[in-house]
């Protein structure tokens, strides 16, 4: 051996987002000059550190390096022990490096946010919803689900009651609303109603607040309607009466003669033909989606943010729907030839709102859900145009690496084109807030399972909606302290300042899909 080597403490606590240290001494016992370099290995070597991480030492002399631990308050790192080595290896005599073993004990630490999905429900017979659990914490988390209706006027089901999660994943609840009485006529009745999320073991909990909107079965137009028909028939009736000829009998009539006159029947006049119905036509001056930025226009930060063009306030149905082929593979990502999926769906509204003028704009004639030839050379199209923007991080093709494909950095990107960091400052509720929550919601996802996909198609479908229906129809939500935390997290994993707020570089990078582990597949 050429080198003796000590390290203390071998085994260290440290509370997630703070700093602990251990010291490794290494002595040089060769008879020349050697230089060691030195290297964190196992689960703590992604927060971990050596200072310095390269020792050059004379004969007899020992040397001092730093190890520090840092794991970031979230659920990359789990909670409890995790054991890592030291890796010290001469440059002069690598076979004889050497591994010093050590323990680092991560303090657990709890977080939960919570959703309802929609917070104001409609209907006449029953409303249904969606409770999003998200275990922001780096311990499993089980958590009860229950409602509370102020009038005690509804009945209803919560489906499960209790969910388990596992750190950084979600789970979903399904809420159905139903009204203990059935409102035939007169107006809309407002249930409040409040879903309380409490963990085990806790029980302050989270409460959420939410409505559920009754409407009448008959509206008040259609009474409206019934009574002045009947008004009409009534009137009718009596008209038909008054002009109703006398019965004279026959040498009544023959007095009569020629003088008499027909009496007009006011009920044998011919209808009015109904009007030709026009096709509705967009009101003037409609802002487009990419007014406030959900077209392909550009990112957080107005002029200093990427663009990628604009598109018309509303995109008409695709004429084509997908026919689902057997054993057909699934998706992420998805290619040529995977079934039909609503994701693939928003990725191809967003792509027909580019604008006509725009060269990546997927022209009519695609097939909804799937990815077909027209999807795909527009899909490439948009890839390639990100790369070329030097405003943005240009990391798309790390993770999608293959053109044409519908992956992770792909979908980030879409969902933060159009953002502008002044509007999803905190505190901020609207759409473009729900966008940057999608886009940070696929860059954060390394690993994306079943109830992550079940996340990412309640905001596919939110995004379909809002390109159908027009810009001002965005489902809007709040930037609250989770939002700050995604922001945050997502800042730290590619290399910005953890500010937690959506500055405009932040905005960029997502525009050019720089995403958590870049190259990991999806699955």
């Amino acid at each position: 051996m050429t080198m003796w080597t000590s390290l203390d403490p071998a085994a260290v606590a440290v509370d997630p987002g703070g700093r602990a240290t251990a010291r490794l001494r290494v002595r040089n016992t060769g008879d020349t000059v050697e230089e060691y370099r030195l290297s964190v290995v196992g689960t703590p070597a992604g927060w971990s550190r050596v200072e310095p991480d390269t020792l050059r030492l004379y004969p007899g002399s020992e040397g001092t390096a730093e190890i520090s631990f840092a794991p970031p308050r979230s659920p990359d790192a789990p909670a409890g022990p995790a054991p890592y080595g030291i890796r010290v290896e001469p440059r002069e005599h690598p076979d004889l490096r050497d591994v010093l073993e050590g323990q680092v004990t991560v303090a657990p630490f709890t977080e939960v946010r919570a959703e309802l999905l929609p917070p104001s429900l409609v209907g006449r017979f029953r409303g249904r919803a969606s409770v999003a659990v998200d275990n922001l914490g780096n311990t499993p988390l089980t958590a009860s689900l229950t409602l509370r209706d102020e009038t005690n006027r509804l009945t209803y089901d919560m489906a499960p009651n209790s969910v388990q999660i596992a750190p950084g994943r979600a789970a979903f609840a399904k809420l159905n609303v139903r009204p203990q009485q059935v409102c035939w006529t007169g107006r809309a009745e407002r249930h409040r109603i409040t879903v309380a999320v409490r963990r085990s073991g806790d029980d302050t909990g989270r409460e959420l607040i939410g409505t559920f909107d009754q409407r009448p079965v008959l509206p008040r137009w259609l009474m409206v309607a019934g009574s002045a028909m009947v008004t009409a028939a009534v009137a009718f009736v009596v008209l038909w009466l008054a002009f109703q000829p006398k019965v004279t009998t026959a040498s009544g009539e023959m007095q009569a003669g020629s003088s008499a006159q027909p009496v007009p029947q006011g009920a044998e006049s011919p209808l009015p033909s109904a009007p030709v119905s026009a096709p509705p036509a967009a009101p003037p001056g409609a802002p487009t989606p990419a007014g406030d930025g959900s077209g392909g226009g550009g990112g957080g930060g107005g002029a200093d943010a990427s663009e990628l063009g604009s598109g018309p306030p509303v995109v008409p149905p695709p004429p084509k729907q997908a026919k689902p082929a057997p054993n057909a593979p699934e998706g992420p990502v998805w290619d040529m030839g995977y079934k039909p999926d609503d994701i693939v769906t928003f990725a191809q509204y967003r792509l027909a709102t580019l604008g006509n003028e725009n060269e990546c704009a997927l022209k009519p004639g695609w097939t909804a859900g799937i990815i077909d030839k027209a999807t795909q050379t527009s899909l490439a199209c948009y890839q390639a145009h990100v790369m070329r923007d030097k405003k943005s991080s240009m990391q798309l093709t790390a993770t999608d690496k293959k053109p044409g494909t519908l992956g992770r950095a792909t979908l980030t990107s879409m969902w933060a084109q159009g953002i502008r960091a002044e509007n999803v400052k905190s505190g901020a509720k609207n759409y473009e807030v729900t966008r940057l929550a999608a886009a940070l919601w696929w860059a954060n996802q390394s690993q994306i399972s079943n109830g992550d996909l079940t996340h990412d198609r309640f905001y596919a479908n939110k995004g379909i909606e809002y390109f159908k229906a027009g810009q001002n129809n965005g489902y809007a939500t709040t930037s609250d302290a989770g939002l700050a935390q995604a922001i945050k997290d997502y800042q730290v994993h590619v290399g910005l300042k953890g500010t937690g707020v959506a500055d405009t570089q932040t905005i960029n990078w997502l525009i050019g899909g720089d995403v958590k582990d870049r190259g990991v597949p999806g699955r």
